[in-house]
This record gives structure tokens, sequence and C-alpha cells, in this order.
């Protein structure tokens, strides 16, 4: 038998999580040394999260 995990999440969770594993991902990609991959990770991941946020802003009067 396969055993199913399930993840309860809410919306912002899950922006976090996205753009967490992407932001790893991208500075593991694109920078060589350590120090520069941390600067770039943090970097990346406040972007997505500004951008998600401010999305989710902009879009909150169409809600209703």
């Amino acid at each position: 038998m396969i055993a199913a995990i399930a993840f309860k999440l809410s919306h912002l969770q899950a922006m976090l999580l996205f753009s967490l594993v992407i932001s790893i991902a991208f500075g593991f990609l694109s920078r060589r040394q350590p120090a520069e991959r941390v600067k770039y990770i943090a970097w990346s991941l406040f972007l997505f999260l500004l951008i998600g946020v401010g999305i989710g802003w902009a879009m909150y009067p169409f809600s209703r």
C-alpha cells in the first residue's frame, strides 16, 4: 500500500514554501561562490514574497 501524506497549507504558507524552494534552486543554479549564493537566495526570496503579496493586494478589490 502507498501511504499518502496530506498537507493543509494556507495560501500564504504555500507561497512561502514555493518561494523558498525556488529561491534555493535559483541560488544553486546561478551562483558559484557560497557568499554570492546566500545573497542571491535571500534577495530572490524577498522579491518573490514582495511580488506575491503585491499581486494579491492588487487583486483584492476584484474578489468582492
